[in-house]
């Protein structure tokens, strides 16, 4: 009995930490259902998907908090909103999106230890890693713009400058992930977009689709464990895996030269 024991134990912790392992494709799932509800305005099934959701993370991820702040709104759960409320603040939402919430009962509190969620915010996400994704992201942007316009002939670019343009974008992402990791909400806070006045995802998955369409494959055997750790949507796993350019994904320069071909090679 004392040999076993330990083997039990040791099964035991096995199973607990391997189901542990993808905890956030289960949030994905239920934080859909709920956020599904909620544009149905069915808003209490909406607050139950949310809380079971919100049990199986440590850190809930910011545009599904907006939609739980807006449902708790919509009950009139003061004391949910409340919470809701704090834990954008400490992950760096600003106090002018709360604005709307001034007549609600738990606003006056929350606006007077709003200094103490800014500081939290201060010492416990990285501001730099942030502000350099949401760089190389409208980079990536106006970069998929412009070919765009090349590709309508509304503009002209020579090969080497598409080439040029989107290895830019690759190696500025490679350059981060090498510096700080994968992007995930979890260092970097929330993302706040002010001229919206809106709480939304990083394009995290649109600019792996728009590197995979590029020419390169990167992270692709690291897919499964974005997705488990909450710096990539589930919802991106299918396409990651199929999404390709004109080209055989061997790299940028031949991308770029398949796609000159078919928009520009009966010149």
């Amino acid at each position: 009995m004392i040999k076993i024991l330990p083997i039990l134990t040791f099964l035991f912790l096995t199973l607990y930490a391997s189901g542990q392992e993808c905890q956030y494709e289960e949030y994905f799932r239920l934080t859909d259902l709920a956020k599904n509800d909620c544009k149905k305005e069915n808003f209490k099934e909406s607050k139950r998907n949310f809380q079971l959701a919100f049990e199986k993370v440590e850190f809930p991820l910011g545009h599904d908090l907006s939609y739980a702040l807006y449902t708790a709104d919509k009950l009139k759960d003061d004391q949910w909103a409340g919470h809701i409320a704090k834990k954008l603040a400490k992950g760096g939402i600003p106090l002018r999106y709360f604005a709307k919430f001034k007549k609600k009962k738990w606003y006056k509190k929350f606006e007077s230890d709003f200094p103490n969620f800014t500081e939290h915010f201060k010492k416990h996400f990285n501001v730099e890693m942030q502000n350099r994704f949401l760089k190389i992201s409208q980079d990536d942007y106006e970069f998929n713009n412009q070919y765009h316009e090349w590709r309508e002939r509304k503009i002209e670019l020579t090969l080497q400058e598409l080439i040029d343009g989107a290895t830019k974008i690759i190696s500025d992402f490679e350059n981060f992930n090498d510096k700080y990791g994968f992007p995930n909400e979890q260092q970097m806070g929330y993302n706040y977009v002010r001229r919206k006045n809106s709480i939304e995802p990083y394009k995290i998955g649109v600019l792996m689709i728009h590197i995979y369409q590029r020419g390169l494959l990167i992270f692709k055997d690291d897919i499964d464990d974005f997705i488990c750790k909450g710096g990539l949507h589930s919802g991106y796993k299918k396409t990651l895996k199929e999404i390709r350019g004109f080209g055989n994904s061997t790299g940028i320069a031949q991308e770029m030269e398949a796609r000159y071909a078919k928009y520009r090679g009966a010149e």
